[in-house]
């Protein structure tokens, strides 16, 4: 599969109303209360879909939700979940609050459940089946509320995988250092990163990239598939000047494209296992 790019400010934002009417059976049946208190909430929600893996399904959207958004139910999923928040304030029953620049890794079967009094901004993934991080397909499945915090995936405690359970990393905390460029693809040594979880056994993990005004590049090509979201500031590719929130994967083994910014970019990047 060639290298993809997503143009994110050009995508428009999809109402979870529309959402909802086209939405997997393993949401739309586990999403808590009757059909009409289902619109209601899903009227707070906004979302573009950056990346769909229809084989795995892997999912990586770019979502924002309005003042008051409240889940109607705890639950969990059988996939890996996480997210890096941009901005606003979430509360998750099973990792707290966050805010913007906090991130999460959730193993499948924890049960949570998310509010929010002024909306918030984020990125987030959800992993589909990877058997090296324990993940299994996007799902959704409704739990009672004092399951909240705790893992009920198969009836069993446990089962954190590889990468354990980062509940809550608050990255604005964290210094900016240098990386390993050959697992994440980067090489100019100006580029500082937070490695915000990573895989013990593979080496696969999820980064922040800073990149001073000026920085270009090659990517490199590297046995790892690439998804790099631009969480703040624009970025090029390949001449393309992309606004926040756009999407390149580059796949494992593929070379990649020129990239770089005029003005300064803050990468997420997601770097899967060697192949």
């Amino acid at each position: 599969m060639a290298m993809s790019v997503v143009d994110g400010p050009r995508m428009v934002w999809t109402n979870g109303t529309e959402a909802y009417e086209n939405m997997a059976p393993a949401f739309r049946e586990n999403l808590g209360g009757d059909d009409d208190a289902r619109r209601q909430l899903l009227a707070k929600f906004w979302c573009k879909v950056l990346w769909v893996d229809p084989v795995t399904s892997r999912r990586i959207e770019h979502q924002r939700v309005d003042a008051g958004y409240l889940d109607l139910s705890e639950a969990y999923h059988d996939s890996v979940e996480e997210a890096y928040f941009r901005s606003g304030d979430c509360t998750l029953s099973a990792e707290g609050h966050k805010v913007g620049g906090d991130y999460f890794w959730r193993p499948p079967g924890w049960v949570h459940k998310a509010w929010s009094d002024g909306g918030f901004d984020t990125i987030i993934c959800m992993e589909g089946e990877v058997a090296s991080e324990e993940s299994g397909r996007v799902s959704r499945v409704i739990c009672a509320d004092d399951h909240a915090g705790h893992q009920d995936r198969d009836g069993v405690e446990g089962g954190i995988g590889p990468r354990g359970y980062v509940r809550q990393l608050e990255s604005r905390y964290m210094n900016w250092r240098s990386f390993d460029s050959a697992v994440v693809g980067l090489t100019a040594p100006e580029l500082l990163g937070k490695t915000l979880s990573a895989n013990a056994d593979t080496g696969a993990c999820t980064v922040l990239v800073q990149a001073p005004a000026g920085w270009s590049e090659v990517a490199p090509t590297v046995p790892r598939e690439r998804f790099i979201v631009n969480t703040a500031g624009s970025m090029t590719v390949d001449g393309q000047e992309l606004g926040e929130c756009s999407l390149v994967r580059i796949p494992a083994g593929e070379a990649g494209p020129t990239i770089g910014s005029a003005e300064g970019v803050e990468l997420f990047i997601k770097v899967c296992e060697a192949t």
